[in-house]
């Protein structure tokens, strides 16, 4: 009730004080929804309308950056694995039967075509227009398992001019990584569309399941370098590539115990090893263990298994969405 009558008090304001009490109002709204509760569809519709009456009161800078991948590949360390197979946009026969039901990973080219994102979201105006007052949890780290990583809640715009358009600031890589980002603005899910993959079910053989649940999705934004960690997710996932590129390395789960999962129950679903900076005195059972790799190129999909182990670097600034189910 609190961030209502915030809200209810910033419209009643003009000129500069209403632009500062409309902000504290979004960041109210905003702070209720990453809490979650039950006002999540009022927040959500107040959130919307606070951000198109800031967009009008507001005068911001305007960015020539159009987001494109680099002309080039970078020479990659460490480990080199065997090309993960591409298909052109297969049949959902196809996909289930010779993918998703053996538990194989493949990059699954022309199926988003159509999606407005891959031209939309290569314009940071468009995002900061659409987000640029909304409050976003920010990791700041190299990577989750480095013991000086840590997370805070920021403006997106301030996100962006601080971590997405400068290189200099090399000691503190932000990432805006596995956030419901389309649940808490649903304007830019407007942009994008769940994959027909995603029916298919592991509870009954067939390819279509009317009792499934909700698909997650998560969004993952940030600069070139930003790195996942080896790890495994217990769902299957669709991780789309729409901005930039990422390079991915997969390890089947059969060599689960070459890779020396954490013990400790925070991060026993990633490994100690690094593919990219091997000890093989430390990590001797890792040598020779067959891995997977692929580029995932703007406009692509790869299909990661339940439990395959996967290794993500981002090549370029890079915008991708992942589909858990």
């Amino acid at each position: 009730m609190m961030v209502l009558a915030k809200i209810k008090l910033s419209l009643e304001l003009t000129n500069q004080e209403r632009i500062c009490k409309l902000s504290e109002a979004l960041k109210a709204a905003d702070h209720g929804l990453l809490l979650g509760g039950e006002l999540r569809n009022e927040l959500t519709k107040t959130a919307e309308i606070l951000t198109l009456q800031l967009s009008k009161c507001n005068s911001k800078k305007i960015f020539d950056n159009i987001l494109e991948p680099s002309s080039s590949l970078p020479e990659f360390c460490g480990i080199r694995g065997d090309l993960i197979p591409v298909l052109s946009c297969p049949s959902l026969e196809t996909f289930y039967s010779d993918y998703f039901k053996p538990r194989k990973p493949v990059v699954l080219k022309d199926c988003i075509n159509h999606w407005p994102a891959l031209s939309k979201w290569k314009d940071i105006n468009y995002l900061l227009t659409k987000a640029g007052e909304r409050t976003v949890p920010v990791e700041l780290g190299s990577k989750y398992d480095d013991s000086e990583w840590s997370q805070k809640l920021m403006n997106f715009r301030q996100f962006v001019e601080q971590h997405i358009l400068v290189t200099k600031n090399k000691n503190e890589t932000g990432y805006l990584a596995q956030h419901q980002l389309f649940l808490q603005i649903p304007e830019l899910k407007e942009d994008i569309r769940e994959p027909e993959f995603c029916c298919c079910s592991d509870l009954k053989e067939t390819n279509l399941n009317e009792e499934n649940e909700d698909v997650d999705i998560n969004a993952w934004f940030g600069p070139a370098g930003t790195v996942s960690p080896l790890h495994f997710d217990p769902k299957h996932n669709l991780l789309t590539q729409i901005v930039g590129r990422k390079r991915i390395i997969l390890y089947d789960p059969k060599y689960s115990d070459r890779l020396r999962p954490y013990e400790t129950k925070l991060l026993n679903n990633t490994a100690q090893v690094d593919p990219e900076s091997p000890d093989y005195n430390k990590f001797s059972g890792y040598k020779d263990t067959p891995a997977l790799e692929t580029i995932l190129n703007p406009g692509e999909m790869l299909y990661i298994p339940p439990t395959w182990w996967h290794h993500v670097r981002s090549l370029d600034i890079s915008f991708s969405v992942s589909f858990w189910w």
